[in-house]
């Protein structure tokens, strides 16, 4: 069985996992979505932690440019992964510590844990998403809208069950999409409501007792609010719930709408 070296991580144990188990532990290739939302976060939380005087201005200086030089691999296609890192946010750790050194990489995640770090990055995530799904169903609302003026007198046939019903216009055909996208446009926006909230700053599931300030970090990474209980911060998957369900609700107007254009 080949091992692997030990990761910062796995530390602790006597001896570097088999390979085999290593693979079936990490979450490395899956993180790869959360690459730059982890810098981001990193990134947020470190400032955060200067202004409030835990981290001195140099140590924060060569924090940021190791993250951006990540970020740099990132995008140039250089970075490469194995299961030696348990995650994504073990192996960003690991590289900055190997480009600046432990004295000063040490400091990147004082404050808060992986439980709050995954969090906000995954939030992070989605929400652009979100942002991305409602950018491009607006498109579609503008064309369905322009279109259904278009042809408020182009005679159509409806049907029912498969089959011919009445006689109608393409215009009230297509407003018909435009009532129901425009349902599913507003589902989106207030389920990025509920996303948009900072978990940052709720450490393992208790909080922390260093003087951290969330406020500064909801502001740097753009939400609208924090996420005020810390179990909640961490524990709570209602949201992510919310995001698959409106998604399912979306696709399945747009389905029917592609079941109508077979017909």
């Amino acid at each position: 069985m080949k091992h692997l070296s030990r990761s910062l991580y796995r530390s602790r144990l006597k001896a570097a996992l088999e390979e085999e188990a290593a693979r079936f532990h990490t979450s490395i290739y899956e993180d790869l979505r959360i690459f730059e939302e982890d810098i981001d976060g990193t990134e947020a939380h470190d400032i955060m932690l200067h202004e409030v005087g835990i981290i001195p201005r140099e140590a924060l200086r060569r924090i940021l440019q190791a993250l951006e030089e990540l970020r740099a691999e990132w995008r140039e296609g250089h970075v490469e992964v194995s299961p030696e890192y348990e995650d994504v946010h073990e192996y960003i750790e690991s590289r900055v510590i190997e480009k600046i050194g432990i004295e000063a990489g040490g400091m990147m995640h004082t404050g808060r844990s992986r439980n709050d770090q995954v969090m906000v990055d995954v939030r992070m995530r989605v929400r652009r998403e979100l942002l991305e799904v409602a950018e491009e169903l607006l498109g579609l609302l503008e064309t369905l809208l322009k279109r259904g003026e278009e042809h408020a007198e182009t005679v159509m046939m409806l049907y029912t069950h498969g089959q011919h019903a009445q006689v109608g216009t393409l215009g009230h055909y297509l407003l018909s999409y435009f009532d129901a996208l425009q349902r599913d446009l507003e589902r989106i926006l207030e389920c990025y409501r509920r996303v948009n909230q900072n978990p940052l700053g709720a450490g393992p599931i208790g909080g922390t007792s260093i003087p951290i300030d969330r406020q500064r970090t909801t502001e740097l990474l753009g939400f609208d609010e924090i996420v005020e209980n810390s179990i909640d911060a961490t524990s709570s998957r209602d949201w992510a719930i919310e995001v698959a369900a409106v998604s399912a609700i979306l696709m399945s107007t747009l389905s029917r709408l592609a079941s109508d254009l077979i017909l």
